[in-house]
């Protein structure tokens, strides 16, 4: 079985793609843990995401330093078609002090999965 150019090309794009997004990924947490800010925060619902992978995301209601109430979807990490953290458990997050909708669950007091 030989290998043609363009399956080559194409493999080698969808490897850059891979290795961009990893590094992207890192930095941000990388990011996040030398200047973000720890909060408790609490799942106030689970929003499910229509497309042509179904998954479900949590939103997550905590308070930052300033006293404001930030109520935001969670958009990084892994999404499944399950819920991952139940309505109304509690999650430790590491949030952006100057763009607090950016934040990462570090921990949760339940989880499903």
């Amino acid at each position: 079985m030989e290998i043609n150019a363009f399956t080559m090309l194409i493999l080698a794009i969808m490897a850059a793609m891979l290795i961009y997004a990893f590094y992207s990924a890192e930095k941000r947490k990388e990011r996040l843990r030398v200047n973000g800010q720890y909060a408790q925060g609490i799942v106030v619902k689970n929003k499910i995401i229509w497309g042509r992978i179904t998954v479900v995301k949590p939103v997550i209601r905590f308070e930052i330093q300033d006293g404001r109430i930030i109520e935001a979807l969670y958009e990084h990490g892994v999404a499944l078609a399950v819920p991952r953290h139940p309505k109304g458990a509690t999650v430790t997050i590491l949030y952006d002090a100057m763009n607090p909708d950016d934040f990462d669950i570090v921990a949760a007091s339940r989880r499903y999965i």
